[in-house]
């Protein structure tokens, strides 16, 4: 599939897409965010693709929602004072499609955080499972500037990252914190300068990559919902997904390759 506002490569098992409006700090319109849905659900009915890498061209990673998205659209009617008019809008769709879609795909993600990451943007990243940020990275949710109910997850996501009282502070305040506060208090798994930051994320990803696919998911599966639920059935479901990688020829390899004493080569299944 052909993009213009996104760039999607595939190489070496990882995917890694772009969002591609410099000019415009990649704020996501109409558009892109049409073609972020697109690409997410490319990315999980390709096989070959066993992690997702998400960032931005130029020097930021997301400005968050552009002007002519924030009431949904240009050509779009919504009745501001209706509930159901807003879940009906282009906007809440495909947020919700979009958020939904990269929290729930069984792949492992990585945002990979260069520069201003602001508003929706910042949500995006934190869909991801690790996200890892320059020196340089600044991270802001400034929505109560503006006198507007944050929509796209923040007020779910922000609190399983970095704890209520940063999160009402960050929703509350508008105020923006550099990558090294964000890394302290857990938004970011790895900071690092930022001529290193493809190096070192990209070095992730293909570790990543070279694990077992189905262990991996099941992995992720899991560590989600053991957020709901109590360690009698976290203890259950380890049970049922043990027995599911003992049977993977994966898991073969593994122990060959351990008695070997050689690298192990997976191939998911």
């Amino acid at each position: 599939m052909t993009f213009e506002t996104i760039i999607l490569k595939k190489e070496d098992h990882i995917a890694t897409l772009i969002l591609n409006r410099p000019d415009r700090r990649n704020a996501i319109n109409r558009k892109m965010m049409e073609e972020l849905v697109a690409a997410v659900e490319e990315v999980a009915h390709d096989d070959d693709v066993r992690v997702l890498v998400i960032t931005g061209a130029g020097k930021g990673f997301c400005a968050g929602a552009d002007i002519d998205i924030m009431a949904g659209g240009p050509n779009e009617e919504i009745d501001a004072q209706s509930v159901e008019g807003l879940r009906r809008s282009f906007m809440f769709r495909a947020a919700k499609k979009l958020i939904l879609g990269i929290h729930k795909l069984e792949k492992p993600t990585i945002a990979m955080v260069n520069g201003a990451c602001v508003g929706a943007g910042f949500d995006l990243a934190l869909a991801c499972d690790i996200r890892t940020g320059g020196e340089s990275s600044r991270f802001m949710c400034g929505f109560v500037k503006i006198g507007l109910f944050p929509g796209f997850g923040a007020t779910w996501l922000y609190p399983r990252i970095m704890g209520v009282g940063k999160a009402l502070e960050m929703l509350f305040t508008g105020d923006a914190i550099d990558g090294k506060e964000a890394g302290r208090i857990g938004i970011l798994n790895n900071v690092y300068s930022d001529v290193d930051l493809e190096k070192e994320t990209l070095g992730l990803a293909k570790k990543i990559a070279g694990g077992p696919p189905v262990a991996v998911r099941l992995m992720k599966a899991q560590v989600y919902k053991s957020l709901g639920a109590d360690l009698e059935e976290a203890l259950d479901a380890a049970a049922i997904c043990e027995s599911i990688t003992l049977t993977t020829q994966d898991y073969l390899e593994g122990v060959s390759a351990i008695r070997e004493k050689r690298a192990p080569i997976f191939k998911g299944k």
